[in-house]
């Protein structure tokens, strides 16, 4: 499912992966909104679903979300992602009653 969102006052596009165990912002749309971003002590391996495919999660930012069933602050990794702003993973929903 893909929709837009308000993310500090702007609009994102945010894929909803109820197969993704994480949730994750592009660093362009980090910049862009201007959330604060910091650095992980200690980087996080991000495996994908592909064979030999994996990367460091380096950074998180807490931003605002806004939206008819939801209002309030989210974490996210910091990772490069490809079309969409925003990955909104199972743990989000899960939370906030999405599924």
């Amino acid at each position: 499912l893909v929709t837009y969102l308000n993310m500090n006052r702007l609009d994102a596009l945010i894929l909803w992966d109820s197969g993704s165990t994480s949730t994750a912002m592009s660093p362009p749309f980090a910049d862009v909104s201007k959330a604060l971003v910091f650095r992980l002590m200690n980087p996080v391996v991000l495996q994908l679903g592909t064979v030999g495919s994996c990367s460091k999660i380096n950074f998180r930012t807490k931003s605002n979300i806004v939206s008819d069933g939801y209002t309030g602050p989210g974490y996210f990794d910091v990772v490069n992602i490809d079309k969409y702003d925003v990955i909104i993973g199972a743990p989000f929903m899960h939370e906030h009653g999405v599924m």
